[in-house]
């Protein structure tokens, strides 16, 4: 999922330098590699996302038989297959368009009169099944717990964090992608239309959706306890090695 976002931080030039400049001027083989490189590193985030539900859910229900390494690997394998066979299905047909009316070109997914199709697959493949997927190992988990009351205290505290830490990612998903979506919508049913408001609602929601990649790091961080641990730790050595106090004889002369 680290890489996934790092995949997409990479590529936030390109879409600032496009947004100044109000059109696209890498050419149209960069265009598609650009578009695919997108939706691969959104595709492979979500669903290590998922990868990570299904993974937490079966450890905290069967914690006497804890997914082999060879298991792991495969299921990574597979996150990342199934992310780059979406992606480029998805973005087959990226293509750059210029608009006569501006002159303006504009990378994008797939010709103009194609692109609702794109973005309908793109909400039921990046978001709907995940999300959806995400909740039904919640709901699976929380069922387990209810009727499991005997957990130890250790093991309730570690399922505790770790199922707020999928949660909160999950959260900031659905916060900066469903927008996204309600907007496209609107687009595809003539309600939008140029104002102050609708400019300010598309450019919220832009904000959001490149804003996401940025999001995870801080949350891994702030929620991982281990992390905390070993780097208050760290701090706390170099500080000891800075303040360590020199100690001199008493019969040295002065």
């Amino acid at each position: 999922m680290a890489v996934a976002d790092l995949l997409t931080l990479t590529l936030m030039p390109f879409i600032l330098a496009s947004a100044v400049q109000n059109t696209w001027f890498l050419g149209d083989i960069f265009c598609k590699v650009f578009q695919f490189g997108l939706a691969f590193s959104w595709a492979a985030s979500i669903y290590s996302l998922c990868a990570v539900s299904i993974t937490r859910a079966r450890i905290i229900m069967r914690p006497y038989r804890a997914p082999e390494k060879t298991t792991m690997i495969v299921m990574l394998i597979v996150v990342w297959a199934l992310s780059f066979i979406i992606s480029l299905s998805l973005r087959n047909h990226a293509t750059m368009e210029t608009r006569l009316a501006t002159n303006m070109t504009f990378c994008l997914p797939a010709l103009y009169s194609e692109h609702y199709k794109i973005v309908l697959s793109q909400f039921i493949l990046y978001y709907l099944i995940p999300v959806s997927v995400i909740a039904f190992n919640y709901i699976r988990l929380a069922l387990f717990l209810h009727k499991s009351p005997m957990m130890s205290l250790v093991s309730s505290r570690n399922t505790r964090r770790a199922s707020v830490m999928i949660f909160c990612t999950t959260a900031a998903f659905s916060a900066c992608w469903l927008p996204v979506y309600i907007l496209e919508l609107c687009i595809y049913l003539r309600v939008y239309h140029h104002g102050y408001a609708w400019d300010t609602f598309y450019f919220i929601c832009n904000i959001l959706q490149y804003l996401h990649p940025c999001i995870n790091p801080v949350l891994y961080v702030l929620l991982s306890k281990r992390y905390r641990n070993s780097k208050t730790k760290r701090i706390l050595c170099r500080q000891k090695v800075k303040v360590k106090p020199q100690v001199h004889s008493l019969t040295e002369p002065s």
